[in-house]
């Protein structure tokens, strides 16, 4: 008797278990979930985005880097749904039935470390965009160059993205419409990602790099992250820093002059979402929840605002799933 009712309670026990087990896999199956991957200089924007749709939302959202090129090869390939992409859309990519939201401003800046052997001259003086064409097309080789000075060891050494980079193809067309290849090309050494960019800036006193501006300045802080410095642009190319280009001390100083446009665009760049064709049910909602409450956690978070109009045409492209009049 007593093993009959044992043998009962563990069939029970086994039945009560598979149930349990069928209920977490239906729930798990009707639970959806996002996929993103792509431009690191949208990457950290998007983790606070994710984090905080998740909180009001039944719903995963799984985000990954890797670089625009990868974002958009993704969503063709049907790897993610979203595509973080960090520079304008080609036109393949257009005709290949690409759909892109901009939601959000940032910039890329051309970045040395503070033990540079002309620093202080760089602070003083900045550096025109032809200067920083000479340097990024291996046009000039020694730091001292620029100043009309000789000193020892000031060798430049350049360093590219190896990787399909939003922020590569921005500042080759800031230089003067040129491509990533033309940097890569004449670049001492490519890496891949904007973190890998910084650490090498950081590990060499005659380094010049590019990099998305959070990777510049601290978010919390306001201040630089570590030895990496930001270049001043000479704007108005006299040789002299004048007053009203001498905003790159703190973040939010930065932040107003690249609103107001004083620091140029390009550099300063929209930032997309790609779907492959319009998109679609919860994927759509999630972003259009980033283009109506997620605009609140671009500013804490070093990025910059669409402004009210522009905001508003992205939401209509998204709702009608075409970036074109009827």
């Amino acid at each position: 008797m007593k093993k009959r009712i044992v043998y009962i309670f563990l069939t029970l026990c086994f039945f009560v278990s598979v149930l349990a087990s069928c209920s977490k896999t239906a729930e798990s199956a009707v639970r959806p979930s996002i996929r993103i991957s792509g431009a690191w200089a949208l990457y950290p924007m998007m983790v606070v985005w994710a984090d905080e749709y998740m909180k009001i939302h039944d719903i995963d959202i799984e985000v990954t880097g890797g670089g625009a090129g990868k974002g958009i090869s993704d969503v063709f390939s049907n790897q993610s749904d979203i595509g973080m992409v960090s520079r304008p859309l080609k036109q393949e990519e257009l005709e290949q039935g690409a759909f892109y939201v901009a939601v959000a401003k940032d910039t890329v800046i051309a970045i040395i470390n503070e033990n540079n052997p002309v620093y202080e001259d760089i602070m003083d003086k900045g550096l025109s965009r032809e200067d920083l064409r000479r340097i990024f097309l291996g046009e000039v080789s020694h730091w001292g160059e620029l100043f009309n000075i000789n000193i020892e060891d000031d060798e430049i050494v350049v360093y590219g993205r190896a990787d399909s980079s939003g922020a590569a193809s921005v500042w080759a067309s800031y230089l003067g419409g040129y491509t990533e290849a033309d940097l890569q090309n004449n670049s001492d050494s490519n890496v891949s990602g904007d973190q890998p960019m910084a650490n090498s800036v950081q590990g060499d006193a005659n380094a010049i790099g590019f990099s998305n501006m959070n990777y510049v300045y601290n978010a919390e802080t306001g201040g630089y992250i570590e030895s990496i410095r930001p270049i001043p642009i000479d704007l108005n190319g006299n040789d002299v820093l004048d007053n009203d280009e001498r905003f790159y001390d703190n973040r939010d100083v930065f932040l107003k002059n690249v609103t107001e446009g004083i620091y140029p665009s390009p550099p300063t760049r929209e930032e997309y979402l790609v779907g492959n064709g319009p998109f679609e049910g919860h994927v759509k909602d999630f972003v259009k929840w980033i283009l109506e409450g997620g605009q609140n956690f671009l500013e804490p978070n070093g990025y910059v605002g669409l402004v009210e109009n522009e905001r508003e045409k992205e939401l209509e492209y998204l709702i009608n799933g075409s970036r074109h009049a009827d």
